[in-house]
């Protein structure tokens, strides 16, 4: 009697602290959720795989879920390169923490094996946040070092494969800005090198220095003259990773064969479809069998269309896959700009999922949870600047909302609201805050 007290307590906390119900009599295990994205206008692949980078990256900061094995199942790499690729980020931030304490011989070490894991592990690799973090700093250890030439070389890469990516002054200081600027090649003023990329099936999603360009067959310009990473990926298929020289004489040319693997046939098609499916409820399309081939509770789908200029509108679609119902749905107009974009898709998403999994009664009727600060905020000509916290985005979530340890069910009677509330077509109370 004493241990089925005991079973019980464990489970309530569990369920408490995990946002999911577990049946009575079974251990609590982290619930199985993913996120993907699609294009709903042509010309769009290349934005709406690095907005699914960026959210897929989010759900690494989200304790109590399970994201790594559909991770594994969706972008198709093995055991093998996920534990390459956690021992990186480790060595990462003991680098990191060693270069603020000016032990630089100890950066210089971790910085160096995060970068060779980051490289070794470039099939699982969907962005280049964490690489580019590790050249930074090993190149300021380096420099701090009086290591002049093995700092340039670092820089250099960086210049190469990643000029959006900066030393940021507030962090590293003046020498080592200067040395970094210095290390910029040639021709990075006005880059003239180019890859073509193809793909047996065509269609697939080509990255270059681990940022997505889009669809095969493709041809990336305006490259600095030197090594690129060329990343093929299908959905559910092994990804193809090679190393290209780009030089002047013509374009590099890069092509990739890339396999199902046998319990992920369908997947790709599926993703394809999604821009047609219905967004009220998970019904038995797309959808439906993107989850079923993830074996996810939880699946969230981004929708990115052009919104002009530089700014894309994305819309959040977050289902519960046993009850059906959807759980969250928000909306936001964004400019593309690499690294803010990423960053406001990935702090969006996590706040959003966050919040739906909080909720512990999927029968209970719908309701809305403010994720954010509830003033909404301007917008200037190049997009959002103010935090994400303070944003307007705007989730509707079925369920309960967990204020200071209490379950507290929220309601939104329609009558007391003022203009920014509204009602959807399926029925569900959207609020803007």
């Amino acid at each position: 009697m004493l241990l089925r007290r005991l079973e019980l307590t464990a489970l309530t906390l569990g369920a408490a602290l995990m946002g999911a119900l577990v049946p009575s009599g079974a251990l609590a295990q982290d619930p199985p959720v993913y996120i993907v994205s699609v294009p709903m206008d042509d010309g769009l692949d290349a934005v709406a795989t690095r907005a699914g980078a960026a959210a897929r990256a989010s759900l690494r900061g989200i304790e109590g879920i399970d994201w790594q094995t559909p991770d594994q199942r969706f972008l198709g790499y093995d055991d093998s390169a996920l534990s390459v690729l956690e021992r990186a980020r480790e060595q990462l931030d003991a680098g990191r923490a060693a270069y603020l304490q000016l032990e630089l011989d100890q950066a210089i070490e971790e910085l160096v094996g995060a970068v060779e894991g980051f490289d070794a592990a470039s099939s699982a690799l969907e962005d280049p946040g964490d690489l580019g973090q590790a050249l930074l700093y090993l190149g300021a250890s380096h420099a701090f070092n009086e290591q002049a030439r093995e700092a340039t070389a670092v820089f250099r890469r960086l210049h190469t494969q990643m000029p959006f990516i900066e030393p940021d002054p507030d962090t590293f200081p003046p020498d080592v800005i200067t040395l970094y600027t210095r290390a910029r090649p040639r021709d990075a003023r006005r880059p003239r090198g180019r890859i073509t990329i193809d793909s047996n099936p065509p269609g697939a999603i080509a990255y270059v220095d681990f940022l997505a360009r889009g669809r095969t067959p493709l041809t990336v310009e305006g490259l600095v003259m030197g090594e690129h990473v060329v990343r093929v990926t299908r959905p559910g298929a092994t990804p193809f990773v090679e190393t290209v020289n780009v030089g002047r004489r013509g374009p590099a040319e890069s092509s990739a064969y890339l396999v199902d693997a046998p319990e992920m046939e369908g997947l790709a098609d599926a993703l394809d479809e999604l821009p047609g499916a219905p967004i009220d409820d998970l019904g038995d399309g797309a959808i439906s069998t993107i989850a079923t081939l993830l074996q996810v509770d939880k699946i969230g789908v981004i929708r990115v269309s052009a919104a002009g200029g530089d700014e894309v509108t994305l819309e959040l679609l977050l289902f519960d896959v046993q009850s059906g119902r959807r759980l969250v749905r928000g909306q936001q107009t964004y400019g593309t700009t690499i690294g803010d974009f990423e960053n406001h898709v990935s702090s969006a998403v996590a706040a959003a999922f966050e919040a739906a999994l909080r909720s512990t009664n999927q029968e209970a009727d719908e309701e809305a949870i403010p994720a954010f600060n509830t003033t909404p905020e301007q917008q200037t000509d190049d997009g959002p600047s103010t935090p994400i916290i303070e944003e307007p985005w705007f989730w509707t979530v079925i369920g309960i909302l967990v204020a200071g340890g209490i379950a507290a069910a929220i309601a939104v009677p329609l009558a007391t609201q003022g203009p920014p509330l509204g009602q959807d077509m399926g029925g569900q109370v959207v609020i803007r805050f």
